[in-house]
């Protein structure tokens, strides 16, 4: 366990702004086609205008400690989860998450402390359960938010007088997906980067696409509207290749793509548009897939452009497990796309090619936006033993991270981190501002995964076509949840 404990050493990373999945929502989201100087500016503008209609008391804590439980990053590799910088050390995250805190710390006359373990869970029940009031917002697995309120361990997020989530610096479209009913359990804000670095993309090898002389601009296509699962599958055809000539397709030959199958399916699943549950216009979440003619075609036709055709080479027998493998596939020229986290980027710095950067594909072309899939990391809760004298302080810090943190930390991970030292084309650094703006949450994906998510790509792993049957099957387990949730929420609001 590592615990960072020390005066004026502010704590948090940030995470950023995510689009809502569903094609209800599109309209709402704003179109991807606006340069990087153009959406600078704006939020430049939005962001002084929001902090002066609101304004955050300027107090003086007197040494006040806001304390913060968090994931180190051993267990949860996959995002970034630093909320808390010793020093400058000439990494471009840490130095500016440093400077954050001692911004913010100097401000106030606080302390921010954070205690970083592999695992949060391990210990966050026995804490609560226990009474002890050791820590102000605690970091916990999304997929176990729900569990952890119908336990009446976590609290609602509307004891934070100054945390307007409302503002451009707090996720409003995943914060969405946290409400249930008027009750937010949980909240994300650009105050962590973990959300925004777990966001799922498409690496491409521009060498063996180039060579491949194909008609398509894979770039021109995501501009056009025209990066659909029919030209996905069209273009991959290209690369499935014998290379050993044996008749047999192994890790010796080409294919387009591979990987863990809930990362790469769930992926053009998400890409699609299609979430697994939605909150409806009572606030209460439903099952979204049975009865929905769109959501059957997409896992159909997602089906249909896999099965058989060598497209995706499968690593595994696991649905969650093969991105390794598939690392070093892709390194080694045998796979055209690889799918990653953003933060995943950074493993790709030393391959012997050059690599673009892409949404996972829509599902045609009358589809107004792309989602990317975002899920499985650490978000945000009020421990229930959280008092109620520490809320004032604690609810003027954590937005005055977030705002700090919109300025700065998300513009310094995208503009210069993956931009400039992960990204080496203006076209793929103008992919991951359509990237940034698309990242997509759903309840299914991050709080149910295991009667939602996980078991529609069980049928992929196999290949079995049974998704009417499936979806039958899950309905009593997926409405057994939703209850739980509910009336936890009506006992402890």
């Amino acid at each position: 366990m590592i615990k960072y404990n020390r005066a004026f050493a502010l704590g948090l990373a940030v995470l950023m702004t995510a689009g809502c999945i569903g094609c209800s929502n599109a309209d709402n989201q704003q179109k991807s086609t606006v340069t990087e100087s153009e959406s600078t500016d704006t939020q430049a503008v939005t962001a002084q205008s929001e902090q002066e209609l609101h304004p955050l008391p300027e107090k003086n804590m007197d040494g006040f400690e806001l304390r913060f439980y968090n994931y180190n990053n051993n267990w949860m590799t996959w995002a970034i989860n630093q909320l808390d910088a010793d020093s400058e050390n000439g990494d471009n995250v840490n130095d500016e998450i440093y400077r954050r805190n001692r911004r913010i710390e100097d401000k106030y006359n606080c302390v921010i402390t954070e205690t970083a373990v592999d695992n949060t869970l391990d210990n966050f029940r026995n804490i609560v359960m226990s009474g002890d009031d050791a820590y102000d917002i605690a970091f916990v697995y999304d997929e176990q938010v729900a569990n952890l309120y119908s336990e009446g361990l976590i609290s609602s997020w509307d004891r934070l007088e100054y945390v307007n989530l409302d503002c451009s610096w707090w996720n409003q479209n995943a914060n969405d997906v946290f409400q249930i009913n008027g009750k937010q359990f949980a909240a994300v804000g650009d105050f962590t980067l973990a959300m925004l670095t777990r966001g799922f993309v498409l690496l491409f090898n521009k060498d063996m696409y180039d060579a491949a002389n194909l008609d398509d601009n894979l770039y021109d296509l995501v501009r056009s509207n025209q990066w659909t699962l029919d030209k996905f599958a069209e273009i991959s055809m290209n690369f499935v290749n014998d290379l050993d000539g044996n008749g047999v397709y192994d890790e010796n030959d080409q294919y387009a793509t591979t990987g863990a199958v809930k990362l790469h399916f769930g992926s053009l699943v998400t890409g699609c548009g299609v979430k697994y549950i939605s909150v409806g216009e009572d606030g209460l979440p439903y099952f979204n897939i049975p009865g929905n003619t769109r959501a059957m075609d997409v896992l159909q036709k997602i089906f249909d452009i896999h099965n058989g055709t060598g497209i995706f080479y499968k690593v595994v027998n696991d649905v969650h497990n093969g991105s390794n493998e598939a690392r070093e596939m892709f390194k080694s020229h045998k796979i055209v796309f690889q799918g990653t986290s953003t933060k995943g980027i950074e493993y790709y710095r030393d391959v012997d090619f050059d690599i673009g950067i892409l949404p996972y594909p829509k599902y045609d072309s009358e589809q107004e936006e792309y989602y990317i899939l975002t899920s499985g990391c650490g978000v945000p809760a009020i421990p229930a033993t959280l008092s109620d004298d520490r809320c004032e302080n604690v609810g003027i810090l954590l937005d005055a991270l977030c705002r700090d943190s919109q300025e700065n930390l998300v513009p310094t991970y995208k503009d210069v981190v993956l931009k400039v030292k992960y990204s080496n084309d203006a076209d793929s650094a103008e992919m991951l501002d359509i990237i940034f703006k698309s990242a997509a949450f759903d309840l299914g994906l991050s709080m149910w995964p295991n009667v939602t998510y996980y078991k529609y790509m069980e049928s992929y792993l196999n290949m079995v076509d049974n998704f009417s049957s499936l979806t039958a099957s899950l309905e009593p387990q997926v409405q057994a949840n939703i209850d739980k949730l509910v009336e936890a929420l009506e006992e402890n609001g």
